[in-house]
């Protein structure tokens, strides 16, 4: 894993210094970070002394496609709606969950104990850069299509339970190539106000680590869902992308705004699955989608928000079976903002510090 992640980001740099060097023979745009921030002035409220300590609810929908011949099954987990309290400030956001209702309990007939879920999510966005770092993992699926859940021949008269096993990681690296006028901060984080609708081609770099277990013992109407030919009982597929993109945002009377930011490009796998009396390795090329999208208001003091999270890879399973593992998540924020402490200010700039040095450094490496 250590070597698959030093890969990783040897591409991004790679790429980031394929696309430096090709930009050499124009006038250097950027003479410094205070000529950045002096420029994105104009464009976006960087409200970089304040502190927004915001309320969310936000729930994962974590789904996974069995594609087979002549049938798609769709397992989803039981997942929870979380509510809590977080704060943003400058180039990252945190939240923690201090409520968390499971929804779906009603169609598991059951004591619970048998499923489980953890979804982690850290976001950081300077103008140039940014970061996505998502971890989650889900014990205890339902079979269902798109529309709800389905029954199946041979079922509990409740909803098939299933206790499947899947995790996920996933580091997300990004280049931003008009920071003086868009800011993906104040469309996914709140943190910045975009004054002017605006727009920018986007990089980003991925590696994933996905592991899926099946249950120790497939109950028959699940099996019955399978290829017969190939049995999927456990795996473990890791992949790096690079995903070319580009992200809207339009500004509405000056305080509201609508943002999307899609992404898309071929991912390399390295795949190792076991199966019912067999067992596999071998690398294969794929694809990955990747998109966010954000809406809400911005006041001097308020901000308001909605934003959406979907990053979906498709990994080859057998002859025309395949799993599509789709992540996702969907948060609601209230905000308000407020001067940085005394106690606090300190912080505050050593974060200004980290993202100087983080992106001279790249930009002289």
């Amino acid at each position: 894993m250590k070597i698959v992640f030093s890969i990783c980001l040897q591409v991004f740099l790679c790429v980031q210094i394929g696309l430096q060097a090709s930009a050499q023979d124009k006038p250097n745009k950027f003479d410094g970070e205070d000529s950045v921030y002096a420029k994105r002035e104009n464009y976006v409220l960087s409200a970089r002394s304040k502190l927004t300590i915001f309320f969310f609810t936000n729930r994962y929908l974590n789904g996974i496609l069995f594609t087979n011949p002549g049938l798609n099954t769709y397992y989803f987990p039981i997942s929870p709606l979380n509510f809590g309290l977080g704060f943003s400030h400058k180039w990252l956001a945190v939240n923690v969950a201090l409520f968390s209702p499971r929804l779906g309990t009603k169609n598991y007939d059951g004591t619970g104990k048998k499923y489980d879920n953890f979804n982690f999510q850290v976001l950081a966005y300077t103008p140039r850069y940014g970061l996505d770092v998502l971890y989650s993992q889900n014990i205890g699926y339902f079979l269902g299509n798109y529309q709800g859940y389905v029954d199946l021949n041979g079922a509990p008269e409740k909803t098939p339970y299933f206790d499947m096993r899947t995790n996920r990681f996933t580091i997300n690296l990004l280049r931003i190539f008009n920071p003086i006028k868009y800011s993906m901060n104040a469309t996914m984080i709140g943190g910045e106000m975009q004054k002017n609708s605006a727009s920018s081609f986007i990089m980003n770099t991925t590696f994933s680590l996905s592991a899926f277990k099946m249950s120790d013992s497939i109950p028959q109407y699940v099996r019955d869902q399978m290829n017969p030919d190939a049995i999927f009982k456990n795996g473990t597929f890791y992949s790096i992308g690079i995903l070319p993109g580009y992200a809207f945002t339009w500004i509405i009377k000056k305080r509201f705004y609508i943002g999307i930011i899609p992404s898309f490009g071929p991912s390399i796998q390295f795949k190792n699955m076991s199966f019912e009396g067999d067992h596999e390795e071998r690398f294969s090329i794929s694809y990955r989608v990747l998109a966010k999208a954000g809406a809400g208001f911005h006041t001097k003091r308020w901000t308001a928000g909605l934003s959406v999270l979907f990053d979906s890879e498709q990994y080859h399973l057998a002859s025309q079976s395949n799993i599509i593992n789709n992540n996702g998540k969907v948060t609601l924020r209230v905000g308000y903002k407020i001067n940085v402490p005394k106690w606090g200010k300190g912080l505050s700039n050593k974060m200004s510090s980290m993202q100087n040095r983080f992106e001279h450094t790249l930009r002289n490496f």
